[in-house]
């Protein structure tokens, strides 16, 4: 019983979340990203959100592998591994364009504002994903 409820819970877990960071960070592109608050504020709802799909993933992943239901185990590591990369990708990208856009540096500020955007994009892909891949994988 015990590895239905985390497998149920992880998973509900990370695609609240993962809604959640979509929804939330929309309304975020309305900052005019030039003030350093602003992007700080940004790259900390990004770091939040991947950090708990990582986990949620892998939780799932646990309780689906406890289960016998080694495909979506399976599934679910990629999700967490891809979140990971994803982390590691933006947030890496956001920081090195942090130490210039406060400068007045107005190129910065309209690449930075296009990586919240493709980070929102693929949220929502990995959202969608997911939601199929939960659906899809029967073993």
């Amino acid at each position: 019983m015990l590895p239905k409820v985390l497998a149920l819970v992880s998973t509900v877990l990370m695609l609240m979340s993962l809604g959640f960071f979509v929804l939330g960070s929309t309304p975020l592109l309305i900052l005019k990203h030039d003030v350093p608050m602003d992007s700080k504020v940004v790259r900390q709802v990004f770091h939040y959100c991947y950090r708990l799909v990582a986990v949620m993933a892998a939780a799932a992943s646990l309780g689906f592998a406890l289960q016998g239901r080694f495909a979506l185990a399976l599934f679910l590591v990629g999700i967490a591994g891809l979140a990971l990369a994803l982390r590691h990708w933006i947030l890496k990208r956001m920081d090195q364009l942090r130490t210039t856009m406060h400068d007045g540096d107005t190129e910065a500020i309209r690449k930075f504002r296009r990586l919240h955007v493709t980070g929102i994009g693929l949220n929502l892909a990995q959202l969608v994903v997911i939601a199929v891949g939960l659906t899809r994988v029967t073993i």
